[in-house]
């Protein structure tokens, strides 16, 4: 491992890998050394990621089709056997996967809505670290990433089932790393990257001008928390400019 390559033979798995700061961070981590598995909703969102990294020169990723809107424990159960089988090592995982159908007043929010964010953003995030856990706790030091947003730490009216989904996100980074604070090689922390130019943010907000700030800037956080300098960090939410508070 270099200064150059911090996560230099890693094995990190990217969830939502095929969308706005999926895509970004997943070829910045690829860029750092690791060995990609992307998962995403489609292979012809992935397949793109996947020419990117090949293109920089760095590690060739795995891909995993898997929709998260219809998946089951079985389902992440093949996708870590076959982590397990294929690459025999997990050192490290990001949860970007999102949903967001639009901003809508509770009294209106259609039910299986409602159940199909909570899946996709709380419900799928719980499931598959839980169930990567066994090959994280091999690791020798591992890290997993969850990415929360503005609109859970300050609820508005009309986010809906997404804040509560955000804010469940919050909990579950406390209550893994506490129930994991007596491990010196693994951690949980989250990461929230403010206003994003990406196309959830542009289905949020139709009418600005503008959507914040480039998703390029947030790779190095992600890369630092997926990396050994970040041994000893866990339990905190790392806001765009680097500043840690307890999650």
């Amino acid at each position: 491992m270099t200064q150059s390559k911090p996560l230099a033979e890693r094995v990190v798995l990217i969830t939502g890998a095929g969308g706005g700061i999926g895509a970004v961070v997943a070829r910045g981590v690829a860029a750092a050394g690791a060995e990609c598995v992307l998962v995403g909703r489609r292979e012809r969102t992935l397949s793109p990621v996947f020419d990117a990294i090949v293109a920089d020169g760095s590690p060739e990723p795995a891909l995993f089709p898997l929709d998260v809107t219809k998946a089951g424990e079985d389902d992440y159960q093949r996708l870590v056997d076959g982590i397990r089988a294929d690459c025999g090592r997990l050192d490290g995982l990001v949860h970007l996967a999102a949903r967001f159908d639009g901003l809508m007043p509770l009294a209106t929010h259609p039910i299986d809505g409602w159940q199909r964010i909570m899946h996709v953003n709380l419900t799928a995030a719980f499931t598959l670290t839980q169930l990567c856990l066994p090959l994280l706790q091999d690791a020798g030091d591992a890290s997993v990433v969850f990415t929360l947003d503005q609109a859970a730490a300050q609820p508005k009216a009309f986010w809906g089932a997404y804040a509560a989904s955000k804010a469940g996100l919050a909990a579950l980074v406390q209550m893994f790393a506490i129930e994991h604070a007596q491990s010196d090689h693994l951690r949980f922390n989250a990461v929230e990257p403010g206003p994003r130019k990406t196309e959830l943010r542009k289905k949020a907000f139709p009418a600005a001008t503008h959507l914040g700030e480039p998703v390029d800037s947030l790779v190095d956080t992600y890369v630092h928390l997926l990396s050994g300098a970040a041994r000893g960090t866990t339990g905190q939410i790392i806001d765009t400019q680097g500043a840690a508070a307890p999650a």
